[in-house]
């Protein structure tokens, strides 16, 4: 009881939020177990269970890529309603928080890149922007900034509404619940599944996501404009479906490849875009591609 009392004294007097460290810490003990349990299966469900995860990585990326960030944040292209729904269900396969609350911090950070109102402001080192951010308290000014941002598109969207009201019963079943009932089909190892495919999975594709706001600020090229911190990185765009282009992405913040097309460029979330295009679920042809756009949202 006294080391409890010890900290939660820290975490107050250090502005931590002691709940969502916790939840963040639990999640990844659990998820680490699941992963190093994954090599000691024989060598058919070894197979069998990483071509799962790759599958459930792959499409709960593409609630962030494809959804939160590229759809919702920046409007970069308009999607028919059976995509926008696909893409609030994966994107509550994340468990990032909601669109509503991704998209909000997301503008800030594009208005304030780099700055103490960037919410994982790199300037305050590698930790804080790769999920420091999140452990700590938003200073009072940063919350103000976030309320004076236009959000009324988000507002105006019943799909983000949607998942707003309902968002950690959507969470927990898409994020955890369905993961490891299609692990079942596999064999009958449910808590593996659980561990592995609900877990595992959830803390891959978190820390994948969290490369783009820490790695690609420090490592990397800075071709289209050396003067900023963001940087193109190959390493985060495999791992996030094409997101490391990150110097491109905040010189054309509206365009919807968030790179440009040259061949080497890895974007596999643009290729998703164009396919849903061809079949006539998306319209990108009004979006701003090679445009620089200062945001005032």
């Amino acid at each position: 009881m006294q080391i409890f009392e010890t900290i939660v004294k820290y975490c107050d007097k250090n502005d931590i939020k002691l709940i969502e460290s916790g939840w963040l810490l639990y999640c990844h003990v659990l998820g680490v177990i699941g992963i190093i349990w994954s090599f000691f299966l024989e060598s058919e469900l070894f197979y069998k269970y990483y071509l799962a995860f790759l599958i459930w990585h792959c499409l709960t990326g593409l609630g962030i890529t494809g959804g939160a960030h590229r759809l919702w944040a920046h409007k970069s292209y308009k999607a028919s309603w059976p995509i926008r729904v696909f893409l609030m269900f994966m994107n509550s396969n994340c468990f990032q928080g909601s669109i509503w609350h991704w998209s909000r911090d997301h503008r800030l950070h594009h208005k304030f890149s780099d700055t103490p109102l960037d919410p994982h402001n790199s300037q305050q080192g590698l930790f804080f922007s790769h999920c420091g951010w999140l452990l700590k308290k938003k200073s009072k000014e940063l919350v103000e900034e976030g309320m004076k941002l236009d959000i009324s598109d988000l507002k105006a969207d019943p799909v983000v509404m949607f998942q707003k009201r309902h968002y950690y019963k959507m969470a927990f079943l898409w994020a955890f619940i369905i993961p490891a009932l299609t692990g079942l089909i596999i064999s009958d190892k449910w808590f593996f599944s659980l561990l592995f495919l609900g877990f595992g999975k959830y803390i891959f594709t978190l820390n994948a996501t969290w490369c783009v706001n820490s790695i690609c600020h420090f490592y990397g090229s800075r071709k289209w404009n050396p003067r900023i911190e963001p940087r193109d990185n190959i390493f985060v765009s495999l791992i996030t479906l094409g997101e490391g282009w990150h110097n491109w992405h905040h010189e054309y913040p509206r365009d919807w490849r968030a790179s440009k097309n040259e061949w080497w460029m890895i974007n596999p979330t643009c290729s998703f875009i164009q396919m849903c295009e061809y079949i006539g679920l998306v319209n990108t042809k009004r979006a701003k591609l090679e445009e620089k756009v200062k945001y005032d949202y």
